[in-house]
């Protein structure tokens, strides 16, 4: 939807590069490519079973390897990881204008408000748009290039009583260096509907 084919099949060889460049750092010994295909082929055919924009965007996902993860502190007080860049968002802006941004980070463990685990992240969104949100399905696809384990998360946590949605998840990623990238759509009082293009980045966890 909101990449040409030229570009996916560009995104496929760059996420093939960067998984071999990823595998050719490690011992020989260690014999970690049938984990890590495995891992990734679980991934994209989940995606591919959800939608045309998940598949893109675990591709996506899959050719950011190159990036560096921020510093995590671990003293019960950890500071978000931005993701790569504020992902563009369509459908919604501010003074009449047709589109905004979003903004999105990860948050590791441990950490003691919100209560986050060692091994885990939490994934959590703020789209530049003033108004309570009324439904999402704002998900976020990863991968643990450590162990080669991911999914596709919806961020539903919502908030109690009043039953908003908080555009935020905790999830047990494992510990280390986690590729993310978040997509989807939330919606706002008076038919207000924002789409979140795929922005992705990389983590410590």
């Amino acid at each position: 939807m909101f990449r040409s084919t030229l570009f996916r099949r560009a995104t496929m060889v760059l996420a093939s590069a960067a998984v071999a460049c990823t595998l050719s750092t490690s011992p020989a010994s260690a014999q970690p490519l049938p984990d890590a295909a495995r891992g990734i082929g679980e991934l994209q055919a989940l995606a591919a079973e959800m939608s045309p924009v998940a598949s893109n965007a675990v591709n996506q996902l899959l050719g950011a390897s190159v990036f560096v993860p921020k510093d995590v502190l671990e003293l019960g007080l950890t500071t978000p990881q931005d993701f790569m860049y504020p992902s563009p968002t369509l459908g919604c802006g501010v003074a009449d204008e047709p589109a905004t941004v979003t903004l999105a980070s990860a948050q590791a463990g441990p950490n003691l408000f919100p209560p986050i685990t060692a091994g885990q992240l939490r994934f959590q969104a703020i789209p530049a748009y003033v108004a309570i949100p009324q439904s999402s399905d704002l998900s976020v696809a990863w991968i643990n290039l450590n162990t080669f384990q991911g999914g596709i998360v919806k961020l539903d946590d919502r908030l109690p009583i009043i039953n908003t949605p908080l555009l935020s998840k905790i999830v047990d990623t494992g510990a280390g260096t986690v590729l993310g990238t978040m997509f989807g759509t939330v919606s706002y009082p008076g038919d207000v509907n924002c789409t979140v293009v795929p922005t992705v980045g990389t983590f410590t966890s």
